[in-house]
């Protein structure tokens, strides 16, 4: 059943080759008129993203979405192809589990928010292709609170102050999970640095993505942090309930949050009204963040490279390609 899907969306399927090809072509009975505007896509499965791009600028293949930051300099360099990034909902972050020590106390976790340097992760660890993150919603979305990102600028001597209040010893490693991937392991560098100058000893245990999530939100719960990302949603409440009511399975400890908390996000979704929906947003982001469940990092931008040929591609919060009303020109 699963290898021949059904459904009523812009496309039907075709054909399917484990780990090469997925093709699918246009649904004639599509209830959008004139859409969508490509005949069909071949999908073109490489998971090597260095040779998926080198196969968009030999023309082998006409798009590659999803390229990591560090390809942008790389990517620029070929006359052949042009090259879109815009912000999305895809956070990376620091999860806390605050129902386990160092992050069971308040003053911690709001330590570790103060003593990040998010513009300069920005630029280092992201080669400026991203938005610094002070809470689970980029500025372009209509949720956005400014108010609430003014929270934790950056402040190593507030950071030292907080950690003194709470008792905890400078220098006390505290054990994060992590990726061993390319791209995790130079944040975790990144991040040992600017923790350390804030008297923070973090040290990051590695595993595949799998086996290190499993670790810290299922029933093992290894180490206190994990230094993941989080994808988004369509709709900001299901990001909120999701990570922050009490059983909600990337609240790692399954710990409390205050009702103030549950009953805000409950609001989020009880109206259609978007000043309604805003209001109650303002609230849940504002409670996220002064109790510091998560240290958010940066919105990662999309990075789209595509044949000249391509026209009418436009990136998305979402970071995942509509395809719809794209279509190869002469």
């Amino acid at each position: 059943m699963t290898r021949k899907p059904v459904g009523a969306g812009a496309y039907s399927f075709v054909s399917w080759a484990d780990g090469e090809k997925i093709v699918v072509k246009r649904n004639e009975k599509y209830w959008k008129p004139e859409r969508p505007l490509p005949d069909a896509i071949e999908i073109s499965i490489i998971p090597e993203l260095t040779t998926g791009a080198r196969s968009v600028t030999a023309g082998q293949n006409d798009l590659i979405y999803q390229l990591p930051p560090r390809q942008k300099v790389i990517i620029e360099r070929a006359s052949s192809v042009k090259v879109v990034h815009g912000p999305t909902l895809y956070v990376l972050q620091i999860f806390l589990n605050w129902a386990k020590p160092p992050f069971d106390n308040l003053k911690v976790r709001q330590a570790l928010n103060f003593a990040i340097d998010r513009e300069s992760f920005v630029k280092a660890a992201l080669a400026g292709l991203a938005e610094p993150a002070y809470m689970n919603l980029p500025k372009a979305h209509w949720a956005y609170d400014a108010e609430v990102a003014k929270l934790y600028p950056y402040d190593p001597d507030r950071a030292r102050k907080l950690l003194a209040e709470a008792g905890f010893k400078e220098g006390t490693p505290i054990e994060l999970g992590g990726y061993p991937d390319q791209d995790s392991v130079q944040r975790q560098e990144i991040l040992i640095e600017q923790l350390r100058k804030a008297g923070i000893g973090v040290r990051f245990v590695n595993a595949p993505i799998a086996e290190a999530s499993a670790a810290f939100f299922g029933a093992e719960k290894k180490g206190a942090g994990l230094l993941s990302a989080w994808t988004g949603r369509p709709d900001p409440s299901l990001t909120y309930s999701l990570m922050f009511t009490k059983d909600a399975y990337y609240n790692a400890g399954r710990a409390p949050v205050p009702g103030e908390l549950e009953a805000a996000i409950k609001e989020s979704r009880a109206s259609e009204d978007i000043e309604v929906r805003r209001k109650a947003f303002s609230t849940v982001q504002r409670l996220v963040m002064e109790n510091a469940f998560v240290v958010p990092l940066a919105f990662q931008f999309e990075l789209v490279a595509m044949n000249k040929k391509v026209q009418g591609y436009r990136p998305n919060l979402l970071g995942k390609p509509k395809y719809d009303d794209v279509w190869l020109g002469s």
